[in-house]
């Protein structure tokens, strides 16, 4: 990946450490350093941006990026390109959606002291089918907490990338956990978690407000997150189909303008 792969020069290594992120990720990077992505396979790919995209797709693990650049580097012309991207980004940002959804679930769970089963069942309802049976993910949850009560050294990611079932047992953990022990408990844990919508929920819990209000307040950053992803999805089309018909930088340039206030 160019700023985030395994091969960097110093150049890029200080490009990385400026934005402050060790892996690329379209919801927490800034818009900017999408902008600054693009424009650098273009100044380092020039002409030969194919051979460059080709063993950036090696790198990158995030999947709108990662289809974006398989698209590129396939026959498909301009239009198709367009259609096939805008079929990835409204598949993802449904799933996307519906992980924030699962999250606030969750959040509120603990606010509320809610019966973790009772979530569990609440969560369920977001899918067409279930990820996995309820009793595989509670009974998994419930081997969690037997490890931390059992002083094991565990640390359970909440992350919008991870997927379902794996993201509903770990919430379903700090559910318990802030039944059994509290909201002190589970800020103490999750201090690493990569998360941060499901951090700021915990400090919200934390700091008295009620449960009306954090379901507000994670319902305006939902908004807000998806719509500034989904942004970052369309400078993402526009600037690599600009690559592909080998625009020059400072055209480039001016497309990713056109997403800044």
């Amino acid at each position: 990946m160019i700023f985030f792969g395994k091969k960097e020069d110093s150049k890029k290594r200080e490009i990385k450490e400026n934005l402050g992120y060790k892996d690329l990720d379209i919801i927490e990077i800034p818009l900017e350093a999408v902008a600054a992505y693009w424009l650098s396979l273009k100044k380092v790919g020039g002409k030969n941006w194919k051979r460059i995209v080709e063993k950036e797709k090696s790198y990158t693990k995030e999947p709108f990026i990662k289809h974006i650049l398989d698209l590129i580097t396939s026959s498909f012309d301009e239009q198709k390109i367009r259609i096939y991207a805008n079929y990835k980004k409204d598949t993802l940002l449904k799933e996307y959606n519906r992980k924030f959804v699962i999250i606030s679930i969750g959040v509120l769970g603990i606010v509320n002291k809610e019966n973790p089963q009772q979530i569990l069942i609440r969560i369920m309802s977001k899918f067409p089918l279930p990820p996995a049976s309820d009793i595989k993910i509670y009974k998994n949850a419930q081997s969690l907490i037997q490890q931390y009560e059992d002083k094991q050294d565990i640390f359970v990611d909440i992350y919008h990338g991870e997927n379902s079932e794996i993201l509903i047992k770990n919430l379903l953990f700090y559910v318990i956990v802030g039944r059994k022990y509290g909201i002190e408990k589970c800020l103490e844990l999750s201090k690493n978690v990569r998360s941060n919508y499901f951090k700021e929920g915990l400090e919200l819990i934390n700091d008295g407000f009620d449960a009306e209000f954090i379901k507000y307040r994670l319902k305006l950053q939902q908004t807000e997150i998806l719509y500034n992803t989904e942004q970052k999805m369309n400078m993402s089309i526009e600037m690599a189909i600009a690559l592909k018909m080998n625009f020059s930088y400072d055209e480039m340039f001016k497309i990713a303008g056109s997403f800044f206030i």
